[in-house]
């Protein structure tokens, strides 16, 4: 994990050495809420934003509607992705020592994150100290619960024994942390005393989520070599680990998307301005 974090922030760091970018995403007042199905049909009277996205991956950009319908947020991405990768380290049963090993395999996943307090930036390395919402859903660990995980993405001058601890690019010493929300896990680790098929899922999914960690309400489906991804979220969900959306405000973010790789290989945004 410490090298993912690692490798992690030093692909942030070499993307904001690029000329910078801004871009202010419209949200629009919706004429009623969308069904979170990862259908695109009900957003049709609105316009897409492409975001241009730099990394090694292929999808060099994502399309994004953003709107306000009672008291919810709502959101639709799309991206190009050849591949269907909805196995996140699967076990294969390995005869030769009687027992389950794991598969180097990863699942498709998108994170975006909001800025709560602080110096908001893309950048993890620049040296800004700030803390953002973030909602990660992941292919296999969280859209078969129609979820996206709720954490929060810390980058601190002060020490922490729980975080990842790098240098950004002054020299300074920083302290990295991605803690989720308060509620139930997602998903735990599977065991299996003995061989049941010669494939099976490492991860058990919660069904019954309960807490902050599951506010965020999400589905992806892929067809036709694209994901379509919904989410939304209750404005304010009156947790103090989410960020709070309002009308007339401007809400700074940033994505980032991964294609079956890990927290090392992933394309991502330059900071966006979301404009409601």
């Amino acid at each position: 994990m410490k090298k993912n974090i690692y490798l992690l922030a030093i692909s942030c760091s070499l993307l904001s050495a690029m000329p910078a970018f801004s871009q202010t995403i419209p949200t629009f007042q919706l004429n009623s809420p969308p069904t979170i199905d990862g259908n695109a049909n009900d957003w049709h009277a609105y316009e897409f934003t492409n975001i241009p996205l730099e990394g090694v991956l292929d999808i060099k950009n994502v399309a994004v509607k953003s709107g306000i319908a009672g008291d919810e947020v709502f959101f639709i991405f799309q991206w190009q992705d050849n591949s269907y990768d909805i196995e996140h380290k699967p076990f294969i049963w390995n005869t030769a020592e009687g027992k389950y090993t794991t598969e180097d395999k990863s699942e498709d996943r998108f994170s975006i994150n909001f800025d709560m307090e602080g110096d908001f930036t893309h950048d993890w390395l620049s040296g800004n100290s700030f803390k953002a919402d973030m909602w990660h859903w992941k292919a296999a660990r969280s859209n078969p619960i129609g979820l996206a995980q709720d954490k929060l993405t810390i980058i601190t001058t002060e020490p922490s024994k729980k975080a990842y601890t790098t240098k950004a690019k002054n020299g300074q010493k920083i302290y990295i942390l991605r803690p989720s929300d308060a509620g139930d896990p997602l998903y735990k680790t599977a065991r299996y005393a003995t061989k049941e098929q010669d494939r099976m899922p490492k991860y058990i999914l919660n069904t019954d989520v309960k807490g902050s960690v599951a506010d965020v309400k999400a589905k992806g489906v892929w067809e036709n070599g694209q994901w379509t991804l919904e989410l939304k979220r209750k404005l304010n969900t009156g947790n103090p680990d989410d960020r709070v959306f309002k009308k007339g405000d401007t809400v700074l973010a940033a994505i980032a998307v991964f294609d079956h790789s890990g927290d090392e290989f992933h394309n991502i945004s330059k900071t966006l301005t979301f404009q409601y």
